[in-house]
């Protein structure tokens, strides 16, 4: 299909009406974007959570405002097992927003091999922190079967961003 142009004479005048940021309605606004990153290489073998080095601050401007969390986490396996994979957790301060279902959630073995060694685990969620007080987003990871996985593996780097949505 070619692309057309269409004239602002066709539109209903001579001139498109500017539009003003106040007179938008139902469209979320973003009040501030930060942006950590972690490449310092993390090995973990146990199925209990543990930091990763990946955490950030955000001190939100309203209680009605939400917090997009966003990222990803880069990984390989450890060893010549394959048997391993790892969950991931999103913490607030100290409380537990999100969980993967498993700890399988990237898995390599002989018989599955959707785990690709060196690949990353990307995450996203949409937090109602109901404060305006300075609050730390934390991620943490634990692996399946006690399998070793090395987190930003050869310095590869796992980026976290934090975006503040206005209501």
């Amino acid at each position: 299909m070619a692309f057309s142009k269409i004239a602002a004479e066709n539109l209903g005048g001579s001139t498109l009406p500017a539009l003003a940021g106040g007179s938008l309605t139902g469209v979320g606004k973003i009040g501030q974007v930060l942006r950590t990153q972690s490449n310092s290489s993390t090995s973990l073998a146990t199925t209990t959570y543990s930091d990763i080095g990946l955490s950030q601050a955000i001190t939100c401007s309203s209680t009605s405002s939400k917090v997009l969390i966003m990222g990803s986490v880069q990984h390989s396996k450890s060893g010549t097992n394959t048997d391993r994979g790892h969950g991931l957790k999103i913490l607030r301060d100290s409380t537990s927003v999100f969980q993967t279902q498993t700890l399988y959630y990237a898995y390599d073995s002989s018989q599955n091999s959707s785990f690709n060694d060196g690949d990353s685990t990307p995450f996203f969620y949409l937090d109602s922190p109901n404060s305006t007080s300075a609050i730390t987003y934390k991620i943490q990871c634990a692996t399946w079967n006690s399998g070793t996985v090395v987190f930003q593996p050869d310095s590869n780097q796992s980026p976290l961003v934090l975006m503040e949505v206005l209501a």
